[in-house]
């Protein structure tokens, strides 16, 4: 594993931000993380992520989004 991915895998050691319907949210050093919760079709997390972080004042709208899947840990990573 590369720096970059360390620094979000430790990320999702600490408290989440929130908690919504299909994600856990967490802060990394590199943006916002939105775990996957469960086992969904990835067009149920893709089509859902935008509410759900409404849900939880959080504006991802402007943010660039990027899905990752390290260590078959599944999340969306959004960044500036």
């Amino acid at each position: 594993m590369n720096s970059t991915c360390d620094l979000i895998i430790d990320s999702l050691k600490d408290e989440p931000i929130g908690e919504t319907h299909h994600f856990t949210w967490f802060i990394s050093d590199i943006g916002i993380v939105a775990l996957f919760k469960g086992d969904e079709k990835f067009e149920t997390y893709n089509s859902n992520v935008e509410t759900e972080a409404n849900k939880i004042a959080l504006d991802i709208s402007k943010e660039e989004k990027e899905y990752l899947n390290i260590n078959e840990i599944q999340f969306f990573l959004f960044y500036s």
